[in-house]
């Protein structure tokens, strides 16, 4: 049900994206660097985490993204283990945004990421690693500040919606506009 909720929202959000007005239609190359981290069933780590991104602007209130991001290697010692989970995938999302001036746009971010988890349970020299593919719901909520023609500066938080996990990720990053 989630897939399909999500699938209408972008159907909707790119039928009122079109429909806008096309002015400041631009594409735009970011990176970004931040802090992932996650908690489960007494699992509790943060690792820096990267991303990559492009994306491109309908109109100054609506915007579609892809990119990749790595969500570093969280690690703890649970129940005498020592435990490190590694993330990395691919998202693609759309972006609502409400200019406030010229400088300043507040949004909201909704998408899906694909991604590759791994872990690993090591004690005493031994280890077993498990990984996995799995894809869920990606949200968020960011500022971005223009800070010339070419150039600007997000701050994001992002939250991945995996079941029984709390995976989240803060980070800032810069864009190109061309």
């Amino acid at each position: 049900m989630q897939k399909g909720l999500l699938g209408c929202g972008i159907v909707a959000l790119t039928l009122a994206a079109t429909a806008a007005r096309a002015e400041d239609q631009v594409i735009y190359l970011g990176a970004g660097v931040g802090q992932a981290s996650q908690s489960q069933e007494g699992f509790s780590g943060s690792d820096t985490s990267f991303k990559l991104f492009a994306g491109w602007s309908f109109n100054k209130y609506f915007a579609a993204e892809g990119g990749y991001i790595n969500g570093g290697t969280e690690k703890d010692r649970v129940d005498g283990l020592d435990v490190a989970i590694s993330s990395e995938g691919a998202y693609v999302a759309l972006l609502g945004k409400l200019p406030v001036g010229q400088v300043f746009s507040p949004y909201l971010k909704l998408g899906y990421v694909f991604y590759d988890a791994k872990t690993t349970a090591s004690a005493d020299g031994n280890s077993i690693t498990q990984s996995n593919n799995n894809d869920d719901l990606l949200y968020g909520i960011g500022a971005e500040f223009h800070l010339s023609e070419h150039f600007d500066l997000r701050a994001e938080y992002e939250k991945v919606d995996v079941t029984d996990v709390n995976f989240q990720i803060f980070s800032v990053a810069t864009a190109w506009r061309f």
